[in-house]
């Protein structure tokens, strides 16, 4: 096994489960992946789940700055929270949270787009060596979808980190990802780069797979024995 630099290459890794039924949660999945790569502790990630949790107690607002540090206790977190928006250099972020049309409304009061859009921004502001997203295209519009992607690579740049993605839909991640990740049987991890010809060699599997019927009414064919056939006279 080679150990993996995560601090010479930042990058996305996209989690691809052959046998779903080998473990029911995926955070458990990264963070068991993290161990078998001998990942220094303590270390810092944030997770972003399906169902996008949040503080129901907490406006969507409230929720996001929590996780944002600001530089001066004079001025309120709203402001400086603002003014980070307008002078980093991550405008696709800047768009995501504007986004959010009513920011002082409570998670049960907003849409599944609006809270998943919430959680994801506050998984861009958390400081952490990691970012795990658990089927982050869930409950999000195409153009939003975009939208954060665009936001995510900027903030790999930017921050230099490292994003794990879990998703069903692995054919749209594929273009977006760097590395795949496969558990093996043995409860061993196995990281390897994202084919781009994934598509073309998924259907190729298909269209060449047998089928049962066709097994099963498959035309024999059988070749004639070789016989030594004696030369004619000249």
């Amino acid at each position: 096994m080679t150990k993996i630099d995560f601090e010479a290459n930042f990058e996305i890794y996209l989690f691809n489960y052959a046998e779903e039924t080998m473990s029911s949660s995926k955070l458990n999945e990264f963070i068991a992946f993290l161990k078998f790569h001998k990942v220094n502790m303590p270390y810092k990630f944030s997770f972003v789940s399906e169902t996008a949790g949040l503080i129901p107690e907490m406006t969507l607002n409230q929720n996001i700055l929590m996780d944002f540090s600001p530089d001066s206790l004079t001025e309120s977190k709203d402001v400086q929270f603002q003014d980070f928006l307008k002078e980093q250099k991550n405008r696709a972020l800047e768009n995501l949270y504007n986004m959010i049309e009513l920011p002082h409304e409570y998670p049960a009061q907003s849409n599944a787009q609006m809270k998943k859009v919430c959680s994801l921004i506050k998984a861009l502001l958390c400081e952490g060596q990691f970012i795990f997203l658990e089927e982050p295209e869930v409950d999000l519009e195409p153009e939003t979808l975009e939208l954060f992607i665009s936001a995510l690579k900027e903030h790999i740049k930017m921050r230099q980190m490292n994003v794990f993605v879990y998703s069903k839909n692995l054919p749209f991640w594929m273009s977006h990802s760097h590395k795949m990740v496969e558990r093996t049987k043995d409860f061993s991890f196995t990281v390897s780069p994202v084919s781009r010809n994934y598509l073309w060699d998924e259907e190729k599997e298909k269209f060449y797979a047998p089928t049962e019927a066709s097994a099963a009414n498959e035309l024999q064919f059988t070749l004639p024995k070789n016989k030594n056939n004696k030369k004619s006279a000249a």
